[in-house]
């Protein structure tokens, strides 16, 4: 058997290995976003499926507006917890000011 008929495996749909430590980070920082993202979708629809066998009106317009406001921030508040950066964690500082909420101020028997 010779070397000229070993034929290469196809490698469709894989990722070529990162070159670099900023191209792995880069890699790194989107799989966790990926994952986030699939986790505020997955439960974001079982929470409005909920609601709506429940009795509200989860078709209405305004609640749709405020809903997909609350997934989010949500998922925000998940990005903030893995250190990436989202547009609403400066708008979740505000509302806290604004309710005059000392996150600080609270211990285990809060949560």
């Amino acid at each position: 058997m010779t070397a000229n008929n070993v034929l290469q495996f196809p490698n469709i749909g894989a990722m070529p290995k990162p070159k670099n430590e900023e191209e792995l980070g880069e890699r790194f920082l989107k799989n966790k976003k990926t994952y986030v993202d699939h986790v505020v979708d997955h439960y974001g629809t079982q929470l409005i499926n909920k609601l709506g066998m429940h009795g509200f009106d989860v078709w209405e317009e305004n609640f749709v507006l405020r809903f997909s406001f609350c997934v989010e921030s949500l998922r925000a508040t998940l990005y903030g917890t893995l250190d990436i950066d989202h547009p609403f964690h400066e708008i979740i500082e505000d509302s806290l000011e604004l309710l005059d909420i000392n996150v600080e101020e609270f211990d285990d028997e809060d949560l």
